[in-house]
């Protein structure tokens, strides 16, 4: 079984914040990573505010299109010209107008335009495009993610309309799982020591951040953090 499997299908079980973190921390326990005790509850499913499942998908053809021209430079120009065409423009963040108004993109660039992929898959399966979530999966390939997505450059009104947004309880539950597990890594980290469970440092790290967007940590997606 892979880990959080449990991601596969809608929880429509309500947790206290408490709930949560106990329910979080037997996962960990389970796969043999550890957490501490005191690392703060997430918010409750009556605080939590969370994005529409239309800006959610946006913002999935933004970092989609990314990684495009990350592969096929040359359509830059094109694909600039559809967010202003198709009502996408207004969500694509300062960060992503500068690499879009760039010549040509540095290797720092491309590295954090290369690693969104992971970002991505989050807002995907919030979106009910991805089945499933894990900790410990191969790298998300680009093919994975065309597969889920309208005809490059076609229209994509119709599937910005027709998505839906996951239940609060499932996306609280990621939240809280991954924002421990990040707690784990980073504290290996700091102690010199390998990540726990053969976990990615960076994927988790990304897929932290887009949860944290999902869950509005920060309002725009340049300035979300993910501390822990």
């Amino acid at each position: 079984m892979g880990l959080l499997n449990l991601f596969a299908r809608e929880n429509n079980n309500s947790k206290s914040p408490l709930q949560r973190k106990q329910a979080s921390e037997k996962i960990l326990k389970q796969l043999g990573i550890p957490y501490i005790d005191h690392l703060p509850y997430i918010e409750s499913e009556e605080e939590a505010k969370i994005r529409t499942a239309q800006d959610i998908t946006k913002r999935v053809l933004i970092l989609a299109y990314l990684l495009y021209i990350l592969e096929v430079p040359q359509q830059k120009d094109n694909i600039t010209n559809y967010f202003k065409e198709y009502d996408i423009w207004d969500h694509v963040s300062p960060d992503e107008r500068r690499l879009l108004e760039l010549d040509n993109w540095d290797e720092q660039d491309k590295t954090n335009v290369s690693w969104r992929a992971e970002s991505l898959w989050v807002l995907l399966w919030s979106i009910r495009l991805v089945d499933k979530l894990t900790l410990k999966d191969d790298f998300v390939n680009a093919q994975a993610i065309i597969e889920k997505l309208p005809e490059f450059l076609s229209d994509p009104s119709e599937f910005i309309r027709q998505v839906r947004i996951r239940a609060t309880v499932d996306i609280l539950d990621f939240s809280d799982l991954i924002y421990r597990a990040h707690w784990a890594v980073r504290n290996a980290y700091l102690e010199g020591k390998p990540a726990p469970a053969d976990l990615s440092s960076s994927t988790v790290m990304e897929r932290h951040y887009a949860i944290n967007w999902i869950t509005f940590q920060a309002d725009e997606w340049d300035e979300v953090t993910t501390d822990t």
